[in-house]
């Protein structure tokens, strides 16, 4: 079992690579979907539980699949205050964590999803194959076992409204935090000012929304850490990857329709580059 994927994934975020990975809802078959999604060539896929709805027996066959296939699984969690230990020890690597406004919802998620020194998380090391990815549990010493994790472990809260934007910089400066990924609908819905009418790809084009948008990706360029997005498609990401932002969510798979983005994810790359 090939290790340190996730740290590797991160490794590429701090060299500034762009990244494409789709969200996975329900009605999916897990082996020809992880499967598709790796001949495509995304970077990463991310379960999403909080638009939808993923059984816990499906996740964990998509973390053996992410394993087997060498690709980093991301989770979004139904909000920040769900339990979140029963995912990460099962092994996913990452949570992209929604509705985190206030500074100490970011505290509590680093507490939660980190070993210490970072965070406060529990050991549960041991009881899936994947956290350690091959490694033996009996012989390994705990605290090469806690680093292991840790070092592969990713947390971004999302900048949902103004009040998260607000406190954007201080949340960055936490320890464990690796960026932050904008959920653009949401930010739009708490701003307001939608004028009957709208579609969703024109409140995104909105200058309300476009000026928020440079917000993130100044205060994230400061900070040294990743700005991400979703909402938009392969001509708008392109736009954004000019202003720094790098990671992208690209796709909803859901009843087994992971082909239909193949073109989708290509025409991204080509604009992007």
């Amino acid at each position: 079992m090939k290790q340190d994927t996730g740290y590797e994934f991160k490794q590429r975020l701090i060299r500034g690579d762009r990244v494409f990975g789709p969200l996975i809802g329900p009605g999916n078959d897990p082996e020809p979907t992880v499967a598709a999604l790796k001949d495509m060539g995304f970077d990463f896929f991310m379960v999403d539980n909080e638009h939808s709805l993923v059984g816990k027996d499906a996740i964990y066959a998509y973390i053996r699949l992410a394993r087997q296939y060498e690709m980093p699984i991301l989770m979004r969690p139904e909000k920040c205050t769900a339990p979140l230990t029963p995912y990460l020890d099962s092994g996913i690597q990452g949570l992209m964590l929604p509705q985190v406004d206030e500074l100490e919802q970011a505290i509590h998620a680093v507490d939660e999803t980190y070993f210490p020194p970072v965070g406060n998380r529990g050991s549960g090391i041991g009881m899936s194959p994947y956290l350690l990815d091959g490694m033996d549990v009996a012989t390994t010493p705990l605290l090469t076992m806690l680093e292991y994790v840790n070092r592969n472990t990713m947390l971004f809260p999302q900048t949902e409204s103004l009040t998260a934007l607000k406190n954007l910089s201080r949340t960055l400066r936490i320890e464990g935090i690796d960026g932050t990924i904008v959920g653009t609908h949401d930010l739009a819905l708490n701003i307001g000012d939608i004028k009957p009418g709208m579609t969703r790809a024109e409140v995104n084009g909105r200058p309300f929304i476009e000026e928020r948008l440079l917000e993130v990706a100044d205060i994230c360029r400061k900070a040294g850490k990743m700005a991400g997005m979703g909402g938009f498609g392969p001509k708008g990401y392109a736009r954004w990857s000019r202003e720094g932002f790098q990671f992208f969510n690209l796709g909803y798979i859901r009843d087994n329709n992971a082909e239909k983005f193949r073109a989708t994810l290509q025409e991204a790359r080509d604009l992007v580059g």
